[in-house]
């Protein structure tokens, strides 16, 4: 990673604190300016179940609020914004070229910067009723920063599936989302330990009671499609399409379609 600008002197004593630590500093910053942050990403994976190893800390701000947030984390804070690698670009896609990613160690390389990633909210296009205000996730015994909004389970669903729809069929960032899926419905619905299991392996999918896991799967996102919460737009309409995200949850939860096959741009 490169600084976008070169590190201030002022700022030079700035990872005295732990990346932790500087992400509180920074979130605290960003709500004293009345601007909310919605968890995403790695954080909100490993909330729900998926055990996801924190070397970013992603977070959305509404579109509005971006320019401000990325004054106050970078003059006000002082962590540098970092520039991706090419290689990133071309791998991650919108995850890297949409973030504004501020360096929270004196590492640079790929294999060990980490940031606090901050992104545009229209990316993942949560309604407002999909957002409740819940505990940050952290270690820290005292937080600056207690609470953040975080999407509801349902929304981080349909969420994803409406970004995979944007996106061509192999563009990197829908790679992404479809591991994201993947993942997610392994760990968060099925509940499996490894979040995979071979389903040709048949002694293994009965010791794993893989069966009644899928079918309990169904029934949770059927009763979030009765409860109209598997909406199609971010205004909590089913915007004229038929359902199609809640037919398409249940299709994959059930195993009659894979993430590959959700419509592609």
């Amino acid at each position: 990673f490169q600084d976008a600008l070169p590190l201030a002197p002022s700022a030079s004593n700035v990872y005295e604190f732990s990346p932790e630590e500087l992400v509180d500093k920074a979130l605290h910053a960003l709500q004293e300016a009345s601007i909310q942050l919605i968890e995403w990403k790695s954080l909100l994976h490993r909330r729900m179940g998926v055990p996801v190893i924190i070397k970013d800390y992603h977070y959305l701000v509404a579109d509005e609020h971006l320019e401000l947030a990325e004054k106050i984390v970078a003059h006000g804070v002082g962590l540098p914004l970092s520039l991706p690698p090419s290689l990133l670009l071309n791998t991650g896609g919108d995850f890297y070229a949409k973030a504004r990613l501020y360096r929270l160690t004196r590492y640079t390389s790929v294999a060990q910067a980490q940031h606090l990633a901050l992104y545009p909210a229209s990316i993942a296009s949560f309604a407002p009723t999909d957002l409740a205000l819940y505990p940050r996730l952290t270690s820290l015994s005292h937080p600056l920063c207690e609470n953040v909004l975080v999407p509801s389970q349902p929304a981080v669903y349909t969420s994803i599936l409406r970004m995979m729809r944007k996106y061509t069929r192999f563009a990197p960032t829908r790679v992404m989302l479809e591991s994201d899926l993947s993942e997610l419905i392994g760990y968060n619905l099925y509940g499996l330990e490894d979040g995979y299991v071979d389903t040709d392996d048949d002694e293994l999918c009965e010791e794993l009671e893989v069966d009644r896991r899928v079918e309990d799967a169904v029934g949770i996102v059927q009763e979030w499609r009765a409860a109209n919460q598997l909406h199609d737009g971010p205004d909590g309409d089913n915007d004229g399409d038929g359902g199609w995200l809640a037919d398409a949850l249940v299709d994959i939860v059930s195993g009659k379609r894979t993430v590959e096959d959700v419509p592609w741009a």
